[in-house]
C-alpha cells in the first residue's frame, strides 16, 4: 500500500455505543512527532490515543489527548483544540458543567474549560490543585450547582460550580461513639471509585478499597447507609436508576445486585454472560430496566423487579425467564 493509501486511512472513534469517523488528514494537522522511513522500515503512524469522552448536551463530542482537547463535530469533523500546559487523565472522563462549561482531570489539577462561541481560544482555569494526592475521580452535577473531587488517600472535595469548598469526606466518620466504613481495615481503607451522583435522590454513590459501597448526601458529608460487598467482590461499578434502585454491576462475577437507595438493602441479584471489563457501564432506560451486552453475544435485560429478558444474537426468538 502506499504512503498516500495509508495516510488516507480513517480513524474511527467510538464513543457509549456510537461511532463517528475522522479523518487521517484531520487527526494528522496534530502531530506528536515527525518520523522518518527507510525502504525496508513499515509505515509507523502516530499514535494518538483519546481519553474517555464526553458527549455534550450539543451532540459534540469532547475527548482530551495527552495536552491537547479536542471538540468534534456530530460528523466526527474536528470543530477545535485547545493546548492544555498538562497532560489529561485518560481514564476520567469530562464532565458537563453546565453554561457549556467541561470539567477536566489533567495531572492533579481539575480545570475548568470554556468554549466561547466554539472558539478554539476558549479560556481554561484551574478549578481545582494543584494538591498532593492523585485524582481518581471526578462527578459534576448541575441541579446541585456541586463538583466532586476524589483524592487518593485524601478523600472527597466537594466544591460549587464557582469554586467555593462546601465540605470535604473520608471513607471513616465516628457517630456517637461509632465508627463508620472501613469496619475491616482502617490503615489502607481509602475511596478507591469514581463518584457517582444520583441527580434523583441527591446522592454521591462511592466505594473504597475493601469493597464497601456509600451513600452520600451531595449536600453535607452525612453517610446515609455503608453496604458491604466484599462478599461478593471489591471491584464494581454503580448505575442510579429513576425508581428507588441502585444496581451494581460486579464484572468479574458476571452479576448484577438491584440495591434500595434509601437503605442499601440487597433487594435482588441476577446473573450475565462474561463481560469487558471490570468498569463496564450498563444502560438503565426511564422505565429502570437495565441492559447489559455481553462477550456471549446476548443482551441480558433486567425489569426493576429482577425479570429478565435475553435478547439473542439472531434476534428471531426472545427468551423469557421469570
Amino acid at each position: 500500500m502506499s504512503l498516500q493509501a495509508q495516510l488516507s486511512l480513517m480513524l474511527v472513534v467510538v464513543s457509549i455505543g456510537s461511532a463517528f469517523v475522522v479523518s487521517y488528514e484531520q487527526f494528522q494537522k496534530f502531530p506528536v512527532s515527525p518520523q522518518s522511513f527507510t525502504a525496508q522500515e513499515p509505515l509507523k503512524k502516530p499514535a494518538r490515543r483519546l481519553a474517555k469522552p464526553l458527549i455534550g448536551d450539543d451532540g459534540r463530542v469532547y475527548a482530551c489527548s495527552e495536552k491537547t482537547f479536542y471538540s468534534f463535530h456530530k460528523n466526527g469533523s474536528i470543530a477545535w483544540t485547545i493546548t492544555l500546559n498538562y497532560s489529561c487523565n485518560s481514564h476520567i472522563a469530562p464532565e458537563h458543567g453546565g453554561s457549556r462549561k467541561i470539567y477536566l482531570v489533567a495531572e492533579n489539577r481539575v480545570l475548568k474549560i470554556n468554549p466561547l462561541n466554539n472558539d478554539p481560544y476558549s479560556t481554561v482555569q484551574e478549578f481545582f490543585g494543584p494538591e498532593p494526592g492523585e485524582i481518581i475521580g471526578l462527578a459534576v452535577s448541575v441541579s446541585s450547582s456541586c463538583v466532586i473531587i476524589n483524592v487518593r488517600n485524601r478523600g472527597l472535595f466537594a466544591y460549587r460550580l464557582q469554586g467555593q469548598l462546601l465540605w470535604t469526606a473520608g471513607p471513616v466518620l465516628y457517630q456517637h461513639g461509632y465508627r463508620q466504613g472501613c469496619r475491616k481495615n482502617i490503615s489502607d481503607c481509602y475511596f478507591s471509585s469514581n463518584p457517582v451522583i444520583d441527580h434523583c435522590e441527591a446522592n454521591i454513590y462511592i466505594s473504597n478499597t475493601e469493597g464497601e459501597l456509600y451513600a452520600l448526601s451531595v449536600r453535607s458529608p452525612h453517610f446515609k447507609w455503608i453496604q458491604d460487598l466484599s462478599s461478593f467482590d471489591t471491584r464494581f461499578t454503580v448505575t442510579p436508576a429513576n425508581n428507588g434502585l441502585l444496581y451494581v454491576t460486579l464484572p468479574d462475577r458476571a452479576l448484577l445486585l438491584a440495591l434500595d437507595v434509601y437503605t442499601g438493602s440487597i433487594l435482588w441479584q441476577g446473573s450475565t454472560g462474561p463481560l469487558s471489563s471490570e468498569d463496564y457501564a450498563p444502560a438503565v432506560d426511564s422505565n429502570g430496566w437495565i441492559s447489559i451486552g455481553s462477550l456471549d453475544g446476548f443482551l441480558y435485560s433486567f425489569s426493576p423487579t429482577g425479570s429478565l429478558k435475553k435478547f439473542p444474537e439472531s434476534y428471531h426468538n426472545i427468551v423469557y425467564y421469570t
